[in-house]
């Protein structure tokens, strides 16, 4: 007893030495355990069994490291060497069952390939896309026996025998033989999987893999697509028309040698060359002359232009000066800040000022292009924020994406974003301007003329910007006509069950319950309006479908009837163009085939949620070289 009166419990001093030692040990393991699974994580398919095998067994056999260790409980240690290898093993083995073959890319049919319901966010990513190309996806087997595999037998067996030998202490049920039967049954089983799923959860779907194709810009190397803006470029010295950045790189570049004796041909047959006096066209002629010059080319060629080899005629570096359009590349100058424009060296008042709001476009045209002909098509990350409350207060894109807190910097693959979500955004502009987006628990979207590439193309973007700025909203129909909608001629019945039958919502989504449906209808609308199968829309969308144009699917005139079937159904309907000059066309002419009075609740109007990735546009090229996805919009109901 001390002097304050308190008795002091003294500390147990002969274990202190031995702890020490089993916390060692322990961290040891700990640290041994995680290394396994770095290991195993990290080795390649195939060989990595057999060497794994030899490591752990060499480990079991090595001496301990230390003797207070070994005394403690050797036997112990060397079941839970064993025991970490036996689980090293079924780690691999659930590794070797993922593919590992390369797909092979088909271009004519689609693969029907089986797929489980749920699957991992990563793996759920949709890639519908337009696609010259199509692959069969690769799945796990469900068999036991295809998943082991790689697993020899003998290799199995005199594992389990060496086990069997560390932990048996003789007969009876023990617990070292109950461990021991137990790990039999674990390694007699399949490899446990993230995904559960059943034979009669299994769904048909098909994957389109969209491949990009090469572009023609008098700026880049037609073979190895380098810039050569501010660079010194080759004309082709035959046609003149195509460009390059040496003189190797213009004798290496057999694709073009077909239509560069094509050209000289039809120049031969001209008596004049391709561009000559083109400066007495009007805009319309020009392009009408343009079109012309495509046909005798084709005609000498005997066979079509692809659309690369159109570009040559449809956009070629010439003066841009309506009035002259010179076409002898020595006698033009180009801008240096896009490399696509020319003007004539002598003529400095044939530069006009309106090209330096284009000349943005340009480059980013550009930058697109060679991103594409590198690395394939760019495909921006994308939000994955579910918001709680209607951001009302948004309106534009970039607003919608700050609510989303989602940020990106690089100005292509913000472009890349904009092209995904302006379909979805516009929809909810739309119903946003009309109030129908308060209260609503089940939406659905009628999709008119819609196109694999455009509408279909990445389908999970309804999801992310419709359904997730949508709280009140549980089930969300996306219905994709018209008769344009299957290029490839892909079964439709597989495709209709895929997609309507699979969830592809997030997991919060499917945690709140909360489904998207997507359907196909590859015909005219005012037929699908008569099926039985007919779903009642909010809100019927006419994406840039150019309905003031007299010629529409198979060279005849369809919107009509279309245009009667959807006022008919009186509900919003959105119309969206390509450019500022289509878009009055196309509300006049949705009025004269109007049979009722329409509201108009926004007129032709510049839409804050377009495109803004750049496309080429031949329309009206003298006003606007470039077009962009729904740029103008209005809405009537």
């Amino acid at each position: 007893m001390n002097q304050s009166g308190v008795h002091k419990k003294k500390p147990r001093i002969r274990n202190r030495q031995r702890n020490k030692i089993n916390q060692l040990q322990q961290d040891q393991e700990e640290n041994s355990t995680k290394c396994d699974v770095v290991q195993a994580e990290i080795a390649p398919k195939s060989g990595v069994a057999e060497v794994i095998l030899q490591t752990g067994l060499s480990e079991s056999n090595s001496p301990p490291k230390s003797e207070n260790s070994q005394g403690e409980n050797p036997q112990e240690n060397d079941t839970i060497r064993l025991i970490q290898l036996l689980l090293r093993r079924k780690l691999l083995a659930k590794n070797n069952a993922a593919p590992t073959g390369e797909a092979t890319a088909v271009n004519i049919q689609a693969k029907i390939v089986n797929q489980p319901k749920e699957i991992k966010p990563e793996e759920r990513k949709p890639k519908v896309l337009s696609a010259p190309e199509i692959r069969k996806i690769p799945l796990e087997s469900k068999t036991p026996g295809k998943q082991l595999k790689d697993v020899k037998a003998d290799e199995m067996n005199e594992l389990l025998k060496c086990l069997g030998s560390k932990l048996q202490k003789g007969g009876g049920e023990s617990p070292a033989a109950a461990l021991f039967s137990n790990l039999g049954k674990l390694f007699s089983q399949a490899p446990p999987s993230d995904v559960e799923s059943s034979d009669d959860e299994a769904e048909e779907y098909v994957e389109y893999i969209y491949k990009p194709r090469q572009y023609f810009m008098a700026s880049l190397c037609n073979f190895c697509k380098a810039d050569l803006c501010g660079q010194n470029r080759i004309p082709c010295s035959r046609c003149g028309l195509s460009y390059y950045c040496s003189g190797g790189h213009m004798k290496d570049d057999q694709e073009h040698r077909q239509l560069c004796y094509a050209l000289r041909q039809t120049v031969d047959r001209n008596g004049h060359e391709m561009f000559y006096k083109c400066g007495d066209f009007s805009g319309e002629q020009f392009r009408s002359y343009r079109i012309v010059c495509i046909r005798q080319v084709e005609k000498e060629m005997n066979r079509p232009l692809s659309a690369t080899e159109r570009e040559l005629l449809l956009f070629p570096m010439i003066c841009s000066e309506p009035k002259c359009r010179e076409h002898q590349f020595k006698r033009l100058a180009i801008c240096g800040g896009c490399g696509e424009y020319a003007f004539c060296k002598d003529k400095p008042g044939h530069r006009s000022k309106e090209h330096a709001k284009w000349c943005g476009a340009f480059q980013l045209f550009k930058a697109f292009i060679m991103f594409q002909a590198n690395f394939g098509r760019m495909e921006p990350s994308l939000p994955n924020k579910v918001l709680r409350e209607l951001p009302m207060a948004c309106s534009s894109t970039k607003h919608i994406m700050k609510k989303l807190n989602f940020n990106v910097t690089n100005e292509c693959e913000y472009a890349a974003l904009t092209q995904v979500s302006t379909g979805p955004l516009t929809a909810w502009f739309a119903l946003k301007l009309c109030e129908r987006i308060r209260n609503c628990e089940e939406l659905t979207l009628h999709l008119i003329g819609a196109e694999i590439e455009f509408e279909v193309d990445m389908l999970q973007k309804w999801e992310l910007f419709l359904l997730h700025i949508m709280p009140t909203v549980k089930i969300l129909n996306v219905v994709f006509i018209g008769p344009e909608l299957n290029p490839n001629n892909i079964s439709f019945e597989q495709l209709r069950k895929s997609s309507e039958a699979r969830e592809i919502c997030c997991r919060l989504c499917r945690k709140a319950q909360r489904t998207v449906n997507y359907h196909f209808e590859n015909g005219l609308y005012h037929d699908y309006c008569k099926e039985p199968h007919f779903l009642q829309p909010n809100l019927v969308c006419f994406f840039n479908s150019g309905l003031y144009r007299s010629t529409g699917f198979a060279h005849e005139d369809t919107w009509p009837d279309t245009i009667q079937a959807a006022l008919n159904i009186k509900c919003p309907i959105v119309v969206t163009s390509y450019t500022k000059y289509e878009a009055p066309l196309d509300m006049v002419h949705f009025i004269n085939q109007s049979n009722r009075h329409l509201n108009v609740v926004l007129p032709p109007t510049t839409n804050p949620f377009s495109s803004e990735k750049p496309e080429r546009n031949f329309i009206s090229d003298d006003e606007t070289p470039f077009m962009f996805k729904n740029f103008y919009c209005f809405v009537v109901e």
